[in-house]
């Protein structure tokens, strides 16, 4: 009888060891593509591989173009309007350092030195005083609304002037003018020597100065020049991107 052989035999019945065992391979995050990105990764499907490749290129070279066109565009146009929009307070070049903010600003101190000085002459209730007064308030009020760009102003109360702010402003003066002038007239009559009346003399004489001087600015004539400047295309387009809004002349 033959000696069985009871050594131990390697287990074939299936299953593995440790040796055996592989670390699963971590699942790919899904990569979420932008509607624009999609389009794109449709697109170079259904071109031949080199074309694609190059399509993509390309649309990604004019997209950049565009966005340094617009940055830079649109910078450029909105600095401009900085500029123009300040020129109101500080002036134009051409001006040499006089502007509509500072000569309409002695309009209004003269205007009211001579209103002060026609009520105690002629009373309070003079016709030619409150209509003078008038004027004053309506144009203090329209002066008001440009200096602070519309953030203080009682603009809704002055139905007899239309337009804009500047338009307003410019209406406003013109009365004033013709008030102060009614005025000063009243007073002449009134005067011992109407050639000699004085510190209202004066306040009349500045208050008319500053009129020759706005009628020689030269601020119509750059804000005419800006707004052809940035009225064509694209820097209108850009404009109203970048949120740049008219500026107004003064008349």
């Amino acid at each position: 009888m033959a000696n069985a052989d009871f050594s131990r035999q390697p287990n074939t019945t299936g299953g593995f060891d440790a040796s055996s065992y592989r670390a699963a391979k971590p699942a790919e995050e899904e990569v979420r593509l932008t509607p624009f990105q999609q389009k794109l990764a449709n697109l170079e499907k259904a071109l031949p591989a080199a074309l694609g490749r190059q399509a993509v290129a390309v649309i990604l070279s004019i997209v950049v173009m565009l966005g340094c066109f617009v940055g830079f565009g649109g910078a450029k146009v909105r600095a401009k309007y900085a500029a123009a929009k300040g020129w109101f307070s500080t002036g134009v070049a051409a001006d040499s350092g006089y502007t509509l903010n500072e000569e309409l600003t002695t309009r209004l101190n003269t205007a009211a030195n001579i209103i002060t000085t026609a009520s105690n002459t002629l009373g309070a209730d003079s016709a030619e005083v409150q209509t003078a007064q008038a004027a004053l308030d309506s144009f203090s009020a329209c002066l008001g609304a440009v200096q602070s760009d519309g953030k203080t102003h009682a603009l809704d109360s002055l139905s007899v002037y239309t337009g804009g702010r500047m338009h307003m402003l410019y209406q406003s003066n013109e009365a004033l003018g013709t008030a102060i002038g009614q005025l000063y007239a009243k007073l002449q009559e009134q005067a011992a020597d109407p050639m000699e009346m004085g510190a209202v003399q004066g306040q009349y004489s500045q208050f008319n100065s500053a009129q020759t001087i706005l009628s020689n600015l030269h601020y119509n004539d750059a804000v005419q020049s800006y707004q052809s400047d940035v009225g064509g295309f694209p820097a209108n387009l850009l404009g109203r991107l970048f949120g740049v809004q008219e500026v107004e002349l003064f008349a």
